[in-house]
């Protein structure tokens, strides 16, 4: 029994097949094209979204510092409204970690990341390193491994 079996088609069929298969590759090719860019516009759409939902944190938590901060005593029923915003917030932002969404964590006494940090302001201090982080103004946030919107920080500056 030959186990190699030999087949032949003729030069008609052999060119139909090329063709067909040349179609099916730029086919592959614009569908490839179509997905990245669909992921592409369908990604910035979901940072869009999240930047969005980040202003409802900040609103937050400027109402919450804000309320904290009062320099006169507030009525007893706007004295749990700092608690009560704190929870929309906590879950506003669980909301978000449940997507990768997570604040950008920033190590005391080191320089700064200048890739997720913008520095907003400097303060003349020779105790500790250059850039180190003094205070945010602004949390940021990544989405993964991308930044979504870069932290506001005020950093030490050495001086001369």
């Amino acid at each position: 029994m030959n186990l190699l079996n030999t087949y032949t088609i003729d030069e008609n069929q052999r060119n139909l097949t090329i063709q067909t298969i040349n179609d099916l590759q730029k086919q592959n090719a614009v569908l490839q094209k179509t997905i990245r860019a669909n992921k592409s516009e369908s990604e910035a759409k979901n940072a869009n979204f999240f930047l969005e939902l980040l202003e409802i944190v900040d609103t937050l938590d400027n109402l919450i510092n804000s309320l904290e901060n009062s320099p006169e005593p507030l009525p007893e029923s706007y004295q749990r409204l700092p608690r009560a915003i704190s929870f929309v917030q906590r879950k506003l932002l669980s909301i978000l970690q449940k997507r990768d969404v997570h604040v950008i964590t920033i190590p005391e006494n080191t320089p700064v990341d200048i890739n997720s940090c913008r520095i907003i302001d400097s303060e003349i201090r020779d105790d500790l390193p250059e850039r180190s982080l003094l205070k945010i103004l602004k949390a940021g946030y990544r989405e993964g491994d991308k930044v979504l919107r870069s932290a506001e920080v005020i950093v030490a500056k050495l001086g001369n």
